[in-house]
């Protein structure tokens, strides 16, 4: 009798848990403004706008943005055009250039599209970008995001959070929120083949031709993950096929709409706009040079751990241990006013238990030091906290790392901060990044060959192979006189650079 009552009980409260999924789906069902199709959809538009809004704030300030007015208004002026041949467009479309060395571009709800400087030193012509733009736009346009988004959450199993860093740091880390998450999320093949096909018809109506986006796709092939920092294409973008041949096809079946019509490819237009953009990472922003994290404009250097991982962007530098157990995370705090009052507020904004605090001195500078910790679904975290002041502003070092590990490593996640100091090498302080330089060929002849004029830098981590791939050709590609190539150097040394922006 008390089984047939529980059997009765759960088979009631399945019907329930049903039927308000099913009120949840019905209510989330909405319009395709691409298809006209109505599908399930968890996500109204205004909340699409809202999560990318506060998304597109987290980004900008993790990754920065290139400081190019007239770089990044081609952009949006292209991008713009784009938008209003679109499904939506209604819809107010923000384009933002990121500066990051990785080769991407990606969208997120609500109209916020992005591109890497990374990107742009690959793509070849300005019909290629306005084919990748309008892929973007299409992924928007077609609520790609909203749907991946709705899948996860009537799966019940969320959002995935990637990090160079363990799960339980993830929220120090600034990868806990939606903008993580949303970086993050793959598209399906029929999402890839949509956008594309979305990105060719945007493009070709604007007038462009989108053959070099073809021929991107090719050389997207042959490159390998953008490392630490943000995903790479080909990791937010599995390939679905042939792409190459397919947007081939694509590009021609649109062009066929218009016969007669000329399509923009404006190469050297394109080219000459990636004058002096910067290639790779930028080392004034700082790099690891010796076992030392050097950054030059700011003239400090700390410890790096023998081993570990670092992933450095404009908000915050990541150490990470190789088994998982243990990270450091360095910011700058422009805002407090010395050591203790930095201290002060995360103690007060983070909510930490106080173990053990201290005045100290660090590399000549004033310091303060303290133990906290706190709990997290996993157990207990413990946080080895470290605040410098420098020409007022002050230097912030969270040492992490479990319970459990935090006896074992706790020295060692103290050495980072204890090795912070004010930067005297001058060879540091004078190196620059490497640039893209346009210049014509002066002669005819292999690629190769020609480009043997302009030796390439040793930091630039490329061969010829790789300057080739740079320039959308073969290595043994007969090359024309007077036609226009990237090529790399050393920028010449110039007044520094203001300081990052202040994060607590």
């Amino acid at each position: 009798m008390r089984t047939s009552r529980l059997a009765r009980r759960a088979r009631l409260l399945t019907s329930l848990l049903s039927l308000g999924l099913l009120l949840t789906v019905l209510a989330g069902c909405a319009v395709n403004p691409v298809t006209g199709k109505r599908e399930i959809i968890l996500m109204s538009e205004s909340q699409e706008r809202e999560l990318g809004a506060e998304s597109d704030r987290a980004i900008v300030g993790q990754y920065g943005l290139v400081d190019d007015a007239s770089l990044t208004a081609y952009i949006e002026g292209i991008g713009r055009e784009l938008a209003s041949r679109s499904h939506r467009r209604d819809m107010t479309f923000t384009f933002r250039l990121l500066d990051d060395p990785v080769v991407n571009a990606f969208a997120l709800p609500g109209g916020y599209v992005y591109l890497t400087r990374g990107i742009l030193a690959y793509l070849t012509d300005e019909g290629a970008m306005a084919g990748v733009l309008g892929h973007e736009v299409g992924h928007v346009t077609a609520r790609h995001s909203a749907k991946r988004y709705t899948k996860q959450q009537i799966l019940g199993v969320g959002l995935g959070i990637g990090s160079l860093l363990s799960e339980e740091f993830a929220k120090y880390a600034g990868y806990a929120g939606a903008a993580g998450q949303l970086l993050l999320l793959k598209y399906s093949r029929d999402n890839e083949s949509q956008s594309d096909e979305l990105g060719v018809t945007y493009a070709t109506a604007s007038g462009y031709d989108t053959r070099g986006m073809a021929d991107f796709f090719g050389a997207l092939a042959r490159l390998t993950g953008g490392g630490p920092g943000l995903p790479s294409w080909a990791s937010t973008h599995p390939d679905p096929g042939d792409r190459k041949k397919k947007v081939r096809a694509l590009t021609r079946a649109e062009q066929a709409k218009t016969s007669g019509s000329d399509f923009a490819v404006n190469r050297d237009g394109y080219l000459r706009r990636l004058e002096g953009l910067a290639f790779g990472a930028d080392p004034r922003q700082g790099f690891v040079d010796n076992g030392l994290f050097k950054h030059p404009d700011m003239e400090f250097q700390f410890t790096v751990p023998q081993g570990w991982k670092v992933m450095n962007t404009a908000a915050q530098v990541q150490l990470a241990d190789p088994d998982g157990a243990a990270a450091v995370l360095f910011s700058v705090d422009g805002s407090s006013q010395s050591a203790r009052d930095a201290a002060g507020r995360f103690e007060q904004e983070a909510g930490v238990r106080i173990v053990e605090r201290r005045d100290q001195r660090i590399g000549g500078f004033v310091a303060h030091r303290m133990l906290s910790e706190t709990t997290t679904k996993d157990g207990t975290l413990n946080i080895v906290s470290t605040f410098i002041s420098k020409t007022r502003t002050v230097y912030v070092f969270h040492g992490l790392a479990t319970a459990a590990a935090f006896g074992t490593k706790r020295r060692t996640l103290e050495s980072v901060a204890d090795g912070f100091a004010t930067l005297t090498d001058r060879d540091a302080l004078a190196i620059q990044p490497i640039t893209l330089h346009i210049t014509a060929i002066e002669r005819d002849g292999p690629f190769r060959q020609v480009v043997t004029r302009w030796p390439i830098p040793d930091r630039a981590d490329l061969d010829v192979e790789g300057l080739a791939l740079l320039n959308g050709v073969e290595p043994d590609a007969r090359m024309t006189r007077g036609t226009l190539i990237k090529v790399l150097r050393t920028a010449p040394r110039s007044p520094p650079h203001p300081p990052p922006r202040a994060t607590s």
